[in-house]
């Protein structure tokens, strides 16, 4: 009897525990199927790795949102976003990509990023997309044989803002560019980022469809790089295009560059090209005893077409040097302008520059050369005034300065670099008089 009662208490007790394990497992599934849906009802999704981050794409996928990138390493992450819903990819101090590649993707924004270099070359790669911003980003290959870039080949309404992009290619055998442009894009905006210390390489460069935007960003120091040849190490522009219908380059303060052709180098086929509102200097304490010698140039001798309606107005273009070739000049313009329909010809005006020791290659080869000052050397016009500026150190005029009220009023802009308005008689240059 006492045989059969312990039996039936110890099956009792085994039914009890049972029932309590099967509690417990159905507490704890209840849980992660409450998470998992909470995390499906979430719009910011925390990511590890590429695989993970194509699990959360397809998770938003029909309502959009933002993908938070853990501190990682991630070598590749490719984004085909088309929902029609704006994707946020946002990063956190620690994250680094490798290689971004947009395929055909929509309304997605990706910031406070670095792209830089683990085992190979660095790329953002925007490819048949439409409506991306980038910003907020560091660019960098410092430190390494590799390089690092932004590239935009074929795409629309791409924004690159308040980025900083160093180092894109220093130690690297091949030409490399901190932000490559092909023909088939389309509405990119290039605007307050900051462009800085690179040896070897051009900030900007490339060709475009139409309608480019270069719009208050900071340009400095692109330098020779050493080791790797005259021919690679030869080439720094801080932006030179050869191509594209509408360009904006406007309020850019642009900084030196050494053994390139020029700080801003325009040729062959860049039409309906607007430079205005920029600072131009041809000097940087960081790079002690030289002085840049071309601010601008439109058109070569080796162009085979020139730039058509180029307007250069209310600029300060404080560089000017003599180059190795014998031209001393702030400005140059192509010879062959004179084969050129007048109306197609450059628009010079409102512009305080440094050097024009010549009126060769500049005053021939514009439609309209007036209201400048030249520091040095000799105007193009009557119109134009020769003699010192009178500007502070940055290049803003002084109250008795020949500049102030002195510009002609249809080609000056409504604001000046800083957005001061321009009210009354405008200033020449880029910076108008504070009263």
């Amino acid at each position: 009897m006492r045989d059969r009662v312990v039996t039936v208490f110890r099956s009792r007790s085994a039914g009890v525990a049972l029932a309590a394990v099967v509690v417990s497992l159905l507490v704890v599934t209840s849980d992660a199927v409450a998470g998992t849906h909470a995390a499906s009802r979430s719009s910011t999704v925390r990511v590890t790795g590429a695989a993970s981050f194509d699990t959360a794409v397809r998770a938003l996928r029909g309502r959009g949102g933002t993908i938070v990138l853990r501190p990682r390493l991630y070598r590749e992450i490719v984004v085909r976003w088309r929902t029609g819903k704006p994707l946020r990819i946002v990063g956190t101090p620690g994250s680094r990509i490798e290689r971004l590649i947009f395929d055909r993707a929509s309304q997605v924004t990706v910031r406070n990023v670095t792209i830089g270099p683990i085992g190979g070359d660095a790329l953002v790669d925007v490819r048949a997309s439409r409506d991306i911003v980038l910003e907020d980003l560091v660019v960098t290959a410092r430190g390494t044989r590799f390089s690092s870039a932004v590239r935009i080949p074929d795409s629309r309404e791409v924004t690159i803002r308040r980025s900083d992009f160093s180092h894109c290619g220093d130690r690297s055998p091949r030409f490399t560019f901190c932000v490559l442009l092909w023909r088939w894009s389309h509405r990119v905006t290039i605007e307050d980022n900051r462009f800085h210390d690179c040896r070897g390489c051009d900030f900007v460069h490339g060709r475009f469809g139409s309608y480019l935007t270069i719009r208050g960003n900071r340009f400095d120091r692109a330098l020779p790089c050493r080791g790797l040849g005259a021919y690679r190490c030869g080439h720094q522009d801080l932006v030179q295009l050869f191509a594209g219908r509408h360009l904006r380059v406007e309020r850019n303060h642009f900084g030196v560059y050494r053994e390139g052709g020029a700080q801003l180098y325009l040729t062959n086929s860049v039409d309906h090209a607007t430079i205005v509102n920029n600072v131009f200097v041809g000097k940087d304490r960081r790079v002690p005893g030289y002085r840049a010698r071309m601010g601008i140039i439109v058109g070569s001798a080796a162009s085979k077409r020139l730039p058509h309606f180029v307007r250069v107005v209310n600029n300060t273009i404080l560089t000017g040097a003599l180059r190795r070739d014998g031209y001393a000049g702030s400005i140059r313009m192509s010879s062959k302008y004179g084969s050129v329909l007048r109306r197609k010809r450059p628009i010079v005006a409102n512009n305080v520059i440094a050097l024009l020791a010549k009126r060769r290659h500049i005053c021939s080869a514009a439609l309209v050369f007036a209201h400048n000052v030249v520091i040095d050397g000799t105007g193009c016009s009557s119109s134009d005034r020769v003699g010192p500026a009178d500007l502070d150190g940055n290049g803003r005029p002084r109250r008795l300065s020949d500049v102030v009220d002195a510009a002609m009023r249809l080609y000056a802009p409504r604001t000046d670099s800083t957005g001061l308005p321009r009210v009354g008689k405008p200033d020449i240059g880029a910076l108008e008089y504070r009263g």
